[in-house]
């Protein structure tokens, strides 16, 4: 999605986004009514995280022009 990143900004953006879902998933389970759902509503969210970074920094290999020889 982002495109060929250098390797510190995949690992910037990768960790950004995992804590950002599990912290998500912990604070809605922490908001839903019931006994110690905030660790599996963290779990939750680190899973959907891992996801969402393999979306985020994959690699799409670019289409390169096939090269045409000049036939006369």
């Amino acid at each position: 999605m982002f495109g060929p990143l250098p390797r510190l900004h995949r690992l910037v953006v990768s960790a950004l986004a995992l804590i950002a879902c599990a912290g998500g998933g912990a604070w809605i389970a922490f908001k839903i009514p019931g006994p110690l759902l905030a660790p599996g509503g963290a779990v939750l969210g680190a899973t959907l995280g891992v996801v969402l970074v393999a979306l985020l920094v994959r690699e799409v290999p670019q289409a390169t022009p096939a090269r045409r020889s000049r036939h006369r």
